[in-house]
């Protein structure tokens, strides 16, 4: 997936610009061949990655904004001489090179890049400073370089941050602690980094390799939590499909319906007579794997964060009646008349919980079915 182009619009348009601006004029040869290759390249590049750090490193690490600046110089310059192949002199670069970034200062300055150009502004109006101080072209460049301008403009760093805030923001409404621990560690890394570098700019490749650093060690955790809940899930979806095997709606529920229509009795009876077995050596199987029993269930992190974002879709009636089948689940049993009579009435009117895909805000107090001690 590319990445959005709210984070490269930005970045690309004053160099667009450029490139409108010569084609206007009727300027070509090999510097604006080289001027639209570059742009070509920045902008597959953001086609084809889709996380905005990594694309910011491999601009600078390719010193595509170098060089189409330099070959925007050139042309410029030739042309303003009347002599497409004479080569300009540092006083021609340097002053073609500040107008170009002159140019986008007015268009960050108008609001045409949107918040992100807007906050590129003090950085751009001290490019300009610095070459308007009397400097020569190569100790302008030498100058961006070691004072971390040129990675400030590149990097684009409140551009990051909004992108990082966002990735913070997503998981909290989304009620992923995991995630929330990692998007937390990266935004705190950023942070760290920009506080350390000039214009608050960090180096591209050390953030990005920060950040593998941080998705890998927050993977197994991650993985860990979405196989712990689909496991408990699927233990109780297969105490729900038992008991409700044996009401009066089973032969016209769509659990049991065979593909293309027939008879349901087959696949009733399976559940029947199979379900037990299936369930117990499951929970077994989830006892090595993650050592928790039954009980432990109602009470883990996992159970009580899902409830309470709503992601556990069964009413708290169902969930009582799941909790009164389990002992009755086993191998060769049938569960009590009452327990089939309490399955009859709950469905479907009151088997899922009315709000359920309804996350409530980050920060809410976790909870869990008032029937649940501990």
């Amino acid at each position: 997936m590319p990445i959005e182009k709210m984070y490269t619009e930005a970045m690309l348009n004053p160099f667009r610009d450029m490139l409108r601006d010569c084609e206007a004029k009727q300027l070509s040869g090999p510097d604006f061949d080289k001027m639209r290759e570059c742009l070509g390249l920045m902008e597959r590049y953001a086609e084809e990655m889709n996380d905005f750090a990594a694309y910011s490193g491999r601009l600078a690490q390719e010193m595509l904004f170098q060089k189409f600046s330099d070959a925007y110089s050139r042309l410029l310059s030739a042309a303003a001489q009347g002599n497409s192949s004479a080569e300009p002199n540092d006083e021609g670069l340097l002053e073609q090179t500040l107008s170009a970034y002159e140019q986008s200062l007015q268009t960050y300055r108008s609001g045409q890049a949107g918040d992100a150009g807007t906050k590129l502004i003090p950085t751009m109006e001290s490019i300009i400073a610095l070459g308007r101080s009397g400097i020569s072209y190569p100790v302008f460049l030498r100058r961006m370089e070691e004072g971390g301008l040129a990675r400030a403009l590149e990097g684009a760093a409140p551009v990051v941050r909004d992108a990082l805030l966002q990735e913070v923001a997503f998981a909290h409404e989304a009620w992923l602690p995991r995630t929330i621990e990692k998007t937390e560690k990266k935004l705190a890394l950023f942070d760290r980094l920009a506080a350390a570098a000039p214009f608050g700019q960090p180096q591209p490749i050390e953030f990005e390799i920060g950040c593998v650093r941080i998705d890998h060690g927050a993977e197994p955790g991650i993985v860990r939590w979405d196989a712990i809940v689909r496991r408990w899930n699927r233990l109780l979806e297969m105490l729900v499909d038992w008991v409700d095997s044996f009401t009066g709606f089973a032969p016209t529920d769509e659990r049991w319906m065979p593909m293309g229509g027939g008879d349901p009795w087959p696949n009733i009876m399976r559940t029947r007579e199979c379900g037990p077995g299936d369930f117990r050596r499951r929970e077994t199987i989830f006892h090595e794997y993650f050592n928790l029993t039954w009980d432990d269930i109602f009470l883990h992190e996992t159970f009580l964060v899902e409830y309470t974002a709503r992601r556990v879709h069964w009413s708290d009636e169902r969930l009582r009646l799941i909790r009164a089948t389990y002992d009755h689940c086993r191998p060769g049993q049938t569960p009590p008349q009452e327990l089939i009579r309490r399955a009859e009435e709950l469905h479907p009117a009151k088997d899922l919980r009315p709000e359920r895909f309804q996350p409530p805000p980050w920060g809410t107090e976790i909870s869990a079915p008032d029937f649940i001690e501990g």
